[in-house]
């Protein structure tokens, strides 16, 4: 345990984020000195700071190793001393160690490696959807769609000003210069300010639907007369 605390101490652990820097490609752990800046030693660029790599987990299974050795050995010498003119039975073999041992550690090797590989890939994802987010912040929002334009021409008709063909147009617009109901035909009797303006179709100088703007560009209503 005080050995792990040392290492600690002594070292940070570290990946590089910078996507042009081979150490990055490969997401290596890079192990800095405790004393030395913590950046990537390959590109210079800082390092995102990960746990230490796990140690040991061997000695358990050295240890149970070890005594089945030592059986094997005091079995051995029992019958060593224990044999007269009967035949001794070939001591067994002992078991090779040093192959398991290294297949173990390989493997808790390679379990190490996934896991440090699953970690960084976790934070590859973060960061790109950090920056996706911040890419949609800085979208410009969309322009308000302006009104079509009418066509050309204009009629004073004393309380508001008609732009288009009078009286019948498909797209024309009629601007108020004061406060007057829109059409005398609209049961709703609805009623624009000076500013406001309606466009849409007309037919004999009466609207028959169209869309109702106030002075600020912002969109009143919807007006459905017919014809």
């Amino acid at each position: 345990m005080a050995e792990r605390n040392t290492d600690r101490i002594r070292y940070r652990y570290g990946i590089c984020l910078n996507d042009n820097c081979e150490k990055c490609k490969s997401k290596e752990l890079q192990e800095i000195p405790a004393r030395k800046e913590f950046v990537c030693p390959e590109c210079g660029k800082p390092l995102r700071e990960c746990p230490p790599p796990k140690k040991g987990g061997n000695t358990k299974l050295i240890g149970i190793i070890a005594g089945v050795v030592v059986l094997l050995a005091i079995i051995g010498c029992i019958i060593a001393f224990s044999g007269g003119s009967e035949e001794k039975p070939a001591p067994t073999p002992v078991p090779e160690v040093k192959e398991n041992t290294d297949s173990i550690k390989a493997a808790q090797e390679a379990a190490e490696q996934q896991r440090i590989k699953d970690s960084l890939d976790a934070v590859a994802a973060a960061e790109a959807a950090k920056k996706q987010e911040a890419e949609k912040k800085t979208e410009p929002a969309p322009a308000a769609q302006k009104p079509a334009k009418p066509a050309s021409g204009s009629k004073n008709l004393g309380y508001a000003t008609f732009k288009g063909s009078w009286p019948n147009d498909v797209n024309g617009r009629m601007v108020f210069t004061s406060s007057h109901v829109i059409d005398s035909k609209d049961p709703k009797g609805r009623v624009a300010e000076a500013g406001d303006y309606v466009i849409g179709e007309w037919a004999d100088g009466h609207l028959v639907q169209g869309i109702w703007y106030g002075s600020d560009n912002q969109v009143k209503g919807s007006v459905i007369i017919g014809r």
